[in-house]
């Protein structure tokens, strides 16, 4: 299974941030996903199908987007509900606090539950999206995982910048998180296999310059 790795959007055709998707772009990579038929998962048929209760499509990808910027909910939402297509947004708690209009708002993520069901909202943390958090001990990881619990209810994560540790993976166990997602580069960009841990399921990084040729390839490739 592909797992894709977007963060945010922009109409602009050129970005200085290779993160920062054009629109147009991302519109050809849904295009071409629908053209070829792939199914796009929702957190719960992963889970289920790694647990082995659930059969999945052949050709199925899991589109995730990081961070929470407000140009997923004005640019690639209408799209994705356009192309009737999943997706999950990995969230950061601590954007609630900064009312930077670059990130959605609690508001914002309680109006999605009824404009896009199709949109799914778990973790990337509340505090620990900073170089080095993790390594600050499980009783910070703890804490952290208390306070994003009191703007969402979720059983899946992503780490920030991808890296994770024992302590980290321990939290989650304790806390009955299904899912964990690491992020490229190196092993982790990789399509995720049956056999991978549920606390480190690989993601690819979609950047902004992927031509669509690519694109095609990282998904049709076996690995």
């Amino acid at each position: 299974v592909a797992v894709l790795g977007y963060h945010g959007f922009t109409k602009d055709k050129e970005s200085s941030d290779n993160l920062i998707m054009n629109i147009d772009n991302f519109e050809k990579q849904l295009q071409y996903l629908k053209l070829n038929h792939y199914h796009t998962l929702t957190l719960k048929e992963l889970y289920e199908y790694k647990e082995n209760k659930r059969m999945i499509p052949i050709k199925s990808v899991l589109i995730t987007m990081d961070d929470g910027y407000q140009s997923n909910y004005d640019l690639a939402f209408p799209l994705l509900k356009k192309y009737n297509m999943n997706a999950v947004v990995f969230y950061i708690g601590e954007n609630k606090d900064k009312n930077d209009p670059n990130y959605m708002s609690v508001e914002t993520l309680n109006k999605i539950k009824n404009e896009y069901p199709n949109i799914e909202i778990a973790s990337h943390s509340y505090q620990l999206h900073e170089r080095g958090a993790i390594y600050k001990g499980k009783e910070k990881i703890k804490n952290d995982f208390k306070k994003m619990k009191e703007i969402i209810s979720t059983q899946y994560f992503a780490y920030p910048y991808g890296d994770y540790n024992q302590d980290i993976k321990e939290v989650l166990k304790e806390e009955n998180y299904r899912l964990a997602f690491t992020f490229g580069p190196k092993e982790n960009h990789r399509k995720m296999y049956f056999f991978d841990s549920n606390y480190e399921i690989p993601r690819f990084n979609i950047s902004n310059d992927m031509p669509l040729w690519k694109f095609a390839l990282r998904i049709s490739l076996p690995f």
